[in-house]
């Protein structure tokens, strides 16, 4: 506020006019910027009204902005964990509903048109489910992955997961924090199996192998830096940070390595070889790894020497030529995928990668998809599709037994045959082989936990008889009669073992051969193959599918039940969540108000107090501007 001196009476007239027009002025900004503080409600309009406070205000207004969004994310992931809570819900219900009608179709009270008469029961069960399964909220399927569609249809002979294994993030905080919010259908349904591959591929070492790829000597990756190597007197630190691939780390150990001192290629690791006689040392720099992890520490005598298995891990681009140490596999053969309704042939013979192959597969169209294993040491075929059967078989080759996908081959254990039932036997012999010469061949499989032993057994026991192995094309357990005679090859239980069907060996013989069923399918462990398997064992009478359907109800029942808690501990989480996110909002928005909301009690005092002066400045500016011949005077 400025008010207007009264003693002016040494001033000139021109000053005291100066004086005024000073004193009005601010008294009329004052009032304006009063006046807009009270009619806007903030303390400034502008950053240079009050620069630090408009920095805060700033500050604020991004967080604020910030938690805004956060909001947004975590109640729309909270509503989807809400509904799909709800959905498994739903599913779980389905399926409990449908153990019910299984356990009461077990028992003999039960007849035969009544189980029939439940088919269309559990067939609409089977809807039910995957209606549940494929719910949304919003454009969000609940159980797809990263997939925008309905994860799961009734198609390739069952219920088909088109949906991944991904989870949908969101960010939940302004600090860019991030969390899932869906389950993908392959939890909560259990919708795939595995074909875990048997064999360990190992690839060998190339000068393309990156050095990313190796397992290295400690099983715990490369990790390159400097290294010492000392031979005889002369001592030299090698840099090896920067090479890429193997062949890089070759050519930088060649140049400076000393004089005499040579590495090159083995199948699976480095090769030293000192030309003149002295020894060598390699070690490590410092607490570095590199010598460790190459497999190069160490003191080495004079000669070559194989430095351990770096341990090549499988890539897309791995050759399959490479693979089993060099070796490679056999692609003039095949292999046959049969997946419920589905079949395909996969001729790799124009395949040079391992991403051939696998393209090859994931193109059959069979419901499958198939990719290198977690381990990096084998391959695995994945089933998308619930309730039907998926076998992988040779076609005339070894390929499928090479790549350690066959469904049936010598490692099978017993345990796992016929949908996990395994293989029982009685005490002493199990089987008695005929053979057309009439030789009868007794076979005890006591013991026995493997394919491979229940050949080995049968082999023994035949002694030159009888060949056994496996059915090629195809799968299952081959046995070949090799006596001639008037008679018919043949097998039989002895003291009724269930060994003869559980090995799939209850089959007639043709001619000298007797070709044994496949009997270890995979199957998916889904509450969707137990429906399906429920709803054909009641259409056809068949106690003991319904029976194990029941029991693989109650399996995935449990899994369902688990996976129902966690979505719903997540629910909390987020609802818990969303209400931090509330609290913070409010507090920032409590702060940017104090920081930039005017205080309209001190506003309009100062408002009226800038009144008083600028009325205080106008009589006094009215007296002094009343002029009289004194004025001249002076």
């Amino acid at each position: 506020m400025a008010v207007t001196p009264v003693n002016l009476a040494r001033v000139s007239f021109n000053q005291q006019i100066v004086n005024l027009r000073e004193a009005l002025r601010a008294n009329q900004t004052g009032l304006y910027s009063v006046q807009n503080q009270l009619t806007t409600g903030l303390r400034f309009l502008q950053p240079s009204d009050d620069p630090s406070a408009a920095a805060s205000a700033n500050a604020l207004d991004r967080r604020l902005e910030a938690l805004g969004q956060v909001a947004t994310n975590v109640r729309n992931a909270n509503a989807v964990l809400t509904e799909g809570e709800s959905s498994a819900s739903d599913a779980v219900d389905a399926v409990r509903e449908a153990q019910s009608l299984a356990v009461s179709a077990v028992g003999d009270t039960m007849t035969p048109d009544e189980r029939q008469a439940l088919t269309p029961v559990v067939d609409g069960l089977l809807q039910q489910l995957v209606d549940a399964a494929n719910r949304r909220y919003q454009n969000t399927y609940l159980y797809s992955g990263q997939q925008n569609r309905a994860p799961f249809e009734l198609s390739h002979g069952g219920v088909y997961y088109t949906g991944d294994g991904n989870r949908m993030v969101t960010a939940i905080d302004s600090d860019g924090s991030t969390a899932a919010f869906t389950i993908p259908g392959l939890e909560l349904f259990n919708a795939v199996s595995k074909v875990r591959g048997a064999a360990d591929l190992d690839p060998a070492l190339t000068a393309d192998t990156r050095i990313s790829d190796l397992g290295g000597a400690a099983g715990r990756g490369v990790q390159l830096g400097h290294i010492i190597v000392t031979v005889g007197d002369e001592r030299k630190e090698i840099d090896l940070s920067g090479c890429a691939t193997v062949g890089d780390l070759v050519a930088r150990l060649n140049a400076e390595l000393p004089a005499g001192l040579t590495v090159s290629l083995g199948t699976r690791g480095l090769v030293l070889t000192l030309g003149d006689g002295r020894s060598a040392t390699v070690a490590d720099i410092g607490g570095g790894r590199s010598a460790i992890d190459l497999g190069l520490a160490g003191t080495y005598p004079t000669t070559a020497r194989n430095t351990a298995d770096l341990n090549p891990r499988l890539t897309p681009l791995t050759r399959l030529g490479d693979l089993r140490g060099g070796t490679g596999v056999d692609l003039s053969h095949g292999f046959v995928i049969r997946n419920g309704t589905e079949t395909a042939t996969i001729a790799p013979d124009r395949a040079e990668t391992v991403e051939d192959l696998l393209n090859l597969i994931n193109q059959a169209n069979v419901g499958v998809w198939a990719r290198i294993a977690p381990d990096g040491r084998s391959l695995e075929v994945v089933s998308r599709v619930s309730g039907v059967d998926l076998s992988i078989e040779e076609d005339g080759g070894s390929l499928a037994t090479a790549l350690g996908l066959r469904t049936m081959q010598a490692g099978t254990k017993l345990a796992d045959l016929n949908d996990g039932q395994g293989v029982q036997t009685v005490g002493g012999a199990d089987l008695r082989v005929t053979t057309s010469s009439g030789d009868q061949i007794d076979v005890d499989l006591d013991g026995a936990t493997t394919l491979q032993d229940v050949l080995d057994r049968l082999n023994t026991a035949g002694a030159g008889r009888i060949t056994a192995g496996f059915v090629n094309p195809g799968n299952g357990l081959a046995i070949t009669d090799e006596t001639r005679g008037a008679g018919t090859l043949s097998i039989a239980a002895i003291d009724s073992s269930p060994a003869l069907a559980g090995l799939g060996l209850d089959v007639a013989a043709t001619g000298n051969q007797l070709l044994g069923r496949d009997v270890n399918p995979v199957r998916v462990d889904s509450p969707f193959t137990a429906l399906l398997q429920l709803s054909r064992g009641l259409q056809g009478d068949d106690r003991q599918a319904v029976q194990a359907a029941a029991q693989r109800l109650d399996r995935t029942l449990q899994n369902m039940q688990q996976v129902q808690g966690q979505m719903a501990s997540q629910a909390k989480t987020m609802a818990d969540r969303t209400e931090r996110v509330d609290t913070e909002t409010t507090a920032a928005r409590t702060l940017l108000s104090d920081v930039q909301d005017v205080d309209f009690t001190d506003a309009t005092l100062r408002f009226q107090q800038l009144q008083t002066a600028l009325q205080a400045n106008l009589v006094t500016g009215s007296k002094l501007m009343s002029l009289s011949l004194l004025n001249f005077l002076t």
